[in-house]
This record gives structure tokens, sequence and C-alpha cells, in this order.
């Protein structure tokens, strides 16, 4: 029996952006409410790197930043139009097939 790994859920859009462009994976996003969730794999490296990214001590490369908020838009509005496509409310990203 496979045990779900812990998860962190964000709803702040730049600080999982951050998460992203630091080389954490994003593992889906669902609506609650008008908002988008976004979770990440649980771990200490996501922690210490939410840390830094809070205390404002956070270096990340600008490219990289700006095309994970890049991607984290096309994400949120693709999740938007096929949630009004679809019953499902979460959207795995890590999943192979095509809706």
């Amino acid at each position: 029996m496979n045990t779900p790994l812990p998860t962190q859920e964000l709803v702040d859009f730049y600080s999982s952006a951050y998460l992203i462009a630091a080389g954490q994976k994003l593992q889906g996003t669902y609506k609650r409410g008008s908002q988008t969730v976004f979770i990440f794999e649980d771990s200490l490296e996501i922690q210490n790197l939410l840390n830094n990214y809070f205390a404002m001590q956070a270096e990340i490369n600008a490219s990289s930043y700006a095309q994970a908020i890049k991607n984290l838009k096309n994400i949120i509005h693709s999740s938007t139009n096929s949630h009004s496509n679809h019953n499902s409310q979460y959207h795995d990203h890590n999943r192979k097939d095509t809706q």
C-alpha cells in the first residue's frame, strides 16, 4: 500500500513561482473558491526555501523566476478553461495523458 507523501499547499502565486524557479516540482493545482491552490511535495528543502522567500533572503535567477510566473499563469488559465469543460476540480501536472 502506497502512503501518500505529505504535501505543501500554497495559495500565494509568487512564492509558488519561486519554488518552481528553485527547482521544486509542482504536483498539481485545484480551485478553492476563486483561489488556485498550488500543491508541492512537502520537504525540509521547501520549508527552507519558503523561509528564505518570506524573510526576503531568497536568491533566484531572474529569468527563471519570470519564466515560472509565465508558466503558472498558463496553468491557471488552462485549468480555468478545463474546469468549465470537465467535472474534475483537481489538475495533476504530472499526468502524461491529454484531455
